[in-house]
């Protein structure tokens, strides 16, 4: 496995992130369900690529035990399931919204924060020199 084949799952869930973000605070804000449930939904499918990419593609061990690329898979690898467990609370966030309940609000709140935390581990990530 190269260094090129580990950036596309960090550009993957970054993006999707972002793009979910935006659009739950821009349906949230303008009172546009459409957007609240894309938003949810590209956050869930945040998830499930983010399965995908633990249990099919990315395996540290492949790598030599002292390099960064070793590092870099292992970090994905648990932000992986940070956004598998954070697609758990989208789905449960979305399903709130859904029926209406009343602490929706407090939910979607703590689900962004996970995810804008996540999203800058990913920056951060991207950022740093290999």
């Amino acid at each position: 496995m190269q260094a090129h084949e580990l950036y596309l799952p960090m550009l993957i869930s970054l993006w999707v992130i972002f793009i979910g973000i935006a659009l739950i605070i821009i349906g949230y804000s303008d009172k546009k369900s459409l957007f609240t449930y894309s938003g949810w939904g590209l956050l869930m499918a945040n998830g499930l690529v983010s399965l995908y990419y633990n249990l099919l593609q990315i395996d540290p061990s492949h790598f030599e035990a002292s390099s960064s690329l070793r590092e870099t898979a292992g970090f994905l690898v648990t932000a992986g399931w940070l956004n598998v467990a954070g697609a758990f609370l989208a789905l449960l966030a979305l399903l709130f919204f859904h029926f209406k309940k009343r602490r929706y609000f407090l939910l979607a709140v703590l689900t962004i924060l996970f995810f804008a935390i996540q999203f800058f581990q990913y920056y951060s990530l991207i950022q740093k020199p290999k």
